[in-house]
């Protein structure tokens, strides 16, 4: 798994964090609890969370009686999440593939973590391959209503994975292309809008945000690109089903 980093990426440099007070995605904890019963798991699954962080998922899976790992390649979000809570089964994952054998897990997690990974494609594949028959790949994250102003977006020096948000149709054609069939797709679009204001809250508006978060861009250029591309935010479940 190869994922766009800087010498401290938005995930590891606390600007984001400090906003939401722990998960590094919009929505919070409230998304993670709707995507989880999306999935629609047996007791006892076992779950993958791809880009977990500190664990903040994990911990609640493990909470409802599932059986979870969560993977990650920040090193610090990972010890920070088993010096929080030392039973975290918490790994950090690298390299081009996942470290689990073929067909071992009932659902993939993934929030707000898949538009950071530079080779999607081949990450579908891998979740493909893990993932038992009729298996789970449950994501959240950005993606582009416009798409018309996204060379914009792209040529900004980003290290987060707004570089890579993708629009709905792209999405699922990578999902039907790897095997996948979608179940459920939702706009949650109004959690970016309430990210937002706790931003402006925090760090006194969205562009002292963004200098502090991407300090290699223009935070002015950030945000015209997010207003023109008309950035929003799902949440999807997808079925693994047979190689055609």
């Amino acid at each position: 798994m190869v994922i766009r980093t800087t010498s401290q990426p938005m995930y590891e440099n606390g600007s984001l964090s400090q906003v939401t007070g722990g998960p590094l995605h919009p929505g919070g904890q409230d998304l993670t609890a709707r995507l989880i019963t999306l999935c629609d798991l047996p007791a006892g699954a076992i779950v993958l969370d791809v880009g977990s962080g500190t664990g903040l998922t994990i911990g609640m899976l493990l909470d409802d009686g599932f059986n979870a790992i969560g993977m990650d390649r920040s090193e610090m979000l990972l010890r920070n999440g088993k010096a929080a809570r030392p039973d975290l089964p918490l790994t950090c994952g690298l390299g081009d593939g996942l470290p689990v054998a073929n067909e071992q897990l009932d659902a993939v997690l993934s929030e707000c973590s898949f538009c950071a990974i530079l080779n999607p494609e081949h990450m579908l594949s891998e979740f493909w391959r893990v993932l038992r028959p009729a298996g789970r790949l449950a994501i959240s994250d950005l993606y582009i209503r416009n798409p018309r102003w996204l060379p914009i977006l792209r040529a900004l020096p980003l290290s987060c994975g707004l570089h890579e948000a993708m629009t709905k149709t792209d999405l699922v054609s990578k999902l039907q292309k790897n095997n996948f069939r979608l179940l459920t797709w939702e706009d949650h679009s109004d959690t970016l809008k309430y990210l937002a204001a706790q931003i402006i809250l925090s760090h006194g508006s969205m562009v002292d945000f963004w200098r502090q978060s991407e300090p290699t861009a223009d935070p002015m250029e950030i945000q015209q690109a997010i207003q023109k591309v008309e950035l929003g935010y799902y949440l999807l479940v997808a079925e693994k089903t047979k190689v055609v």
